[in-house]
């Protein structure tokens, strides 16, 4: 690195610490003595290194104290990944990489540009479905056999064979970048990158196997959220496991609002059901985690998104009429009334929650997402309560404390409350 950028060992210890005391909570994809076992080593390769400045970036945008060492670092990453690709050749691309952009584009989702942010996110996509991490634990497929089969022939060479740690890591490397693409896309409505259906990687492990390397099988997204009605797995998930399945559900609540409501319009319906009772039984179990005497802040998050979801499918039933003719319109009647007190019970817990929120020091950095989303609700539907008038100046309250550490929370500010952005550059979104 340049003399200005000169990394201390103390730097390096303690933006090592901020990355497993803060960043880790919501990005657990490196596990922390595999790491250390590297990290301090002077021949380090390039993508080690890529993976270590991109950790360290992410980690600077949490402190005040490296906010300036943060941007320096952020420039050097990008150039040494982008070196790094044309340096490399194309069947060479490697798991440091891809964990580097899907860091990378964190940092700039909350801390530069959005649209960058997405940018940067598409490069991890598309690196991660070059390694179809996707399917992990799927059945071999062709691909998979020739890469075996290529393996034994370098056995003589020494192991390759991955240990349990290492495909652990794939898979939260995958589950992170997953959770990201489901998020970053209900801004815009956008479709998103990963196919839930083409899914065959098992579910992260808890934070107590991965960290001491005890194997552990999970089960997959299918068989996690089961049918409505079935009861739900008894087994504690992890907060990052949480975190995948609200993603999740919040991602087939957008696709059903980018699913025009064609056919018989009692399809459309059913499908609008299933969401809601989905919904309705995902946060009975999250109340469970928030009735706990010191709540998870990643579990604040996931909760805030099940109520956020229940907003985005009352405003479906508004923008998508189902028919002028009778059936149509009663249809549309009975959903819309079935909706409006549970939007109003939404409400009040996105309230609570945001005053959870504030409670702790840290936060999910896309929870300005959710806020967003849940203001505009608010902002679309000034004269159906009074309680969703009053949710807007809460939500802007949480976003202008965010500011400091987050760019993401600024931005939305003034795209929500113009007033607010005198001398402020203009919004991205």
């Amino acid at each position: 690195m340049e003399p200005d950028l000169l990394i201390t060992p103390m730097m390096h210890n303690d933006l090592d610490q901020l990355y497993f005391d803060r960043a880790y909570a919501f990005a657990p994809i490196l596990q922390k003595h595999r790491y250390r076992s590297w990290s301090k080593q002077p021949n380090k390769n390039k993508k080690k290194t890529c993976l270590q400045h991109a950790m360290w970036t992410l980690a600077s945008s949490l402190s005040s104290q490296f906010q300036v060492d943060g941007r320096k670092l952020y420039e050097k990453t990008r150039q040494a990944l982008h070196s790094l690709e044309s340096d490399e050749p194309y069947h060479q691309i490697s798991l440091e990489q891809a964990q580097a952009w899907t860091l990378l584009a964190i940092y700039e989702l909350t801390c530069q540009d959005f649209h960058r942010g997405m940018m940067s996110a598409g490069r991890a996509f598309r690196l991660i479905q070059m390694m179809r991490l996707y399917e992990l634990d799927g059945p071999q497929t062709p691909h998979t056999m020739r890469l075996e089969q290529y393996q034994g022939q370098l056995a003589l060479q020494g192991p390759v064979q991955d240990d349990w740690i290492d495909v652990e890591t794939k898979r939260r490397t995958f589950w992170l970048a997953y959770t990201i693409d489901r998020f970053t896309s209900m801004v815009d409505g956008l479709h998103m990158f990963f196919d839930e259906q083409l899914i065959r990687t098992r579910l992260p492990a808890p934070e107590a196997n991965f960290a001491t390397g005890r194997p552990i099988d999970m089960g997959f997204l299918a068989d996690t959220i089961p049918v409505v009605d079935l009861e739900w797995p008894h087994n504690t998930l992890s907060p990052f496991t949480e975190s995948v399945i609200g993603a999740t559900i919040c991602g087939r609540v957008l696709e059903h609002k980018q699913k025009p409501p064609t056919g018989p319009c009692q399809d459309f319906c059913r499908r609008h059901r299933y969401l809601n009772a989905l919904l309705a039984q995902r946060i009975r179990m999250l109340r469970i985690h928030a009735s706990l005497e010191y709540p998870d802040p990643i579990i604040a998050f996931v909760t805030l998104a099940a109520h956020t979801a229940v907003l985005m499918l009352y405003d479906i039933i508004e923008s998508k009429p189902l028919g002028a003719d009778a059936q149509g319109t009663q249809l549309t009647q009975a959903l819309y009334a079935e909706h409006k007190q549970q939007s109003l019970e939404a409400v009040a817990d996105i309230d609570l929650l945001i005053a959870e929120l504030g409670q702790h020091f840290q936060m999910h950095p896309l929870t300005p997402i959710l806020l967003l989303l849940s203001a505009r609700f608010s902002q679309s539907h000034p004269g159906l309560n009074d309680a969703y008038v009053k949710l807007m100046p809460r939500i802007v309250t949480m976003l202008r404390a965010s500011t400091g550490l987050s760019k993401l929370a600024q931005n939305f500010i003034q795209i929500l409350e113009p007033q607010y952005a005198t001398g402020l550059p203009s919004p991205i979104i």
